[in-house]
């Protein structure tokens, strides 16, 4: 029975975070991921080749003899089992899970922040620290979504959890209250 792209990504994004641990090469593992993923974002074709079953094993271990220069013996091991068992294909994914792993293993999480304005850089971060510093994270990471609506304030989605500090939400407490009241 062929496993599904998800399993793969499973299997063998926690097989390479296990080894990478094991190893204690963690960080160099996850500077190379990231180094990866960012080629194969800006140059979807590599997958392509080899993915082609028209080219030998022999031209696509020479072609990733090539990619490989530079990285870590760990990733470039990694990368030839994938060639081997033919599962080259899902490496975004499995780059993806073991980057889930490795933000659970380092307390980082990523989120977004709905305000009424454009919030910059600085802010974004100030605001990930907080919430960092609040619930025992070493980092969050945010992204930014304006939403007029919300009037004021800032509504913050990280991971499962939601922090509602808008305007909106605390004028419909407000009336809540008042309208019990009666």
């Amino acid at each position: 029975m062929a496993l599904s792209k998800e399993e793969i990504a499973a299997r063998y994004g926690t097989a390479l975070f296990d080894y990478a641990q094991d190893m204690k090469a963690l960080e160099a593992v996850h500077a190379d991921l990231q180094e990866l993923r960012q080629a194969l974002s800006a140059h979807p074709q590599i997958l392509q080749v080899f993915s082609d079953p028209i080219l030998n094993t022999t031209e696509k271990k020479k072609a990733l003899s090539a990619i490989e220069q530079g990285l870590v013996d760990e990733v470039q091991n990694f990368l030839n089992l994938l060639l081997d068992y033919n599962h080259f294909s899902a490496l975004p994914a499995i780059i993806a899970y073991f980057n889930d792993l490795y933000n659970k293993n380092k307390k980082i999480m990523a989120g977004t922040a709905i305000t009424s304005i454009e919030l910059d850089e600085s802010q974004l971060k100030a605001l990930g620290e907080s919430y960092a510093q609040k619930y025992g994270l070493t980092q969050v990471h945010l992204d930014n979504e304006v939403d007029d609506s919300i009037i004021g304030g800032v509504i913050l989605k990280v991971g499962d959890y939601v922090v509602d500090g808008s305007v909106k939400n605390k004028l419909t407490k407000i009336r809540a209250r008042l309208i019990s009241k009666d």
